[in-house]
């Protein structure tokens, strides 16, 4: 029996080192209207799926998934999808593999690791992930949700001298208007 226990500790880290080396996957982008090409590999101490974007024409995009504490379970989609599904059940990004044995391949290393840390908790590495990982997504949408707000404010003091005047003033907002 521990003979089997060894051999499939060294299959695991077989199958470790080649999600490590990385794959190029395809994911749709654009509302599904395009796809974007995609290098994804297993960081080197288990924690993260570290990806990046190539071959695009907008600035590269790169990121990382917390397998840690982020990702509930892994599943396949169509004939060569892999979904990586958080916690709270939503999917935390869906890529496609070249090949069908890839997307397996991936699928059965990673479902194999999230097991053996449930089974064997004291083997579960650190977070890695930090705010440098992500891709400046999220301080885009806040900046633009602060220019929408400033947008809207300057909008509301402009129209607030023409709201108490009736038509007088209105005849004084159309006239500016041209």
């Amino acid at each position: 029996m521990p003979m089997e226990s060894t051999h499939d500790d060294n299959a695991s880290k077989e199958r470790q080192e080649v999600l490590k080396k990385g794959n190029k996957f395809v994911r749709n982008a654009y509302l599904g209207l395009t796809q974007q090409e995609l290098f994804v590999k297993l960081s080197d101490d288990t924690s993260a799926l570290q990806w990046k974007t190539e071959n695009t024409w907008t600035k590269a995009e790169h990121g990382e998934i917390d397998l840690t504490s982020q990702v509930k379970k892994f599943k396949s989609s169509g004939e060569t999808g892999l979904q990586v599904i958080g916690l709270d059940n939503n999917v935390l990004i869906e890529i496609k593999a070249e090949e069908t044995a890839i997307r397996d391949q991936w699928q059965v290393c990673l479902t194999e690791l999230l097991h053996g840390w449930t089974d064997h908790p004291e083997t579960k590495p650190k977070s890695t992930v930090s705010a440098e990982g992500y891709s400046n997504k999220a301080e885009y949408f806040r900046n633009r949700e602060q220019e929408l707000q400033a947008r809207e404010k300057a909008n509301a003091e402009r129209k607030a001298k023409y709201a108490t005047g009736g038509m007088k003033y209105t005849a004084a907002a159309m006239a500016n208007r041209a």
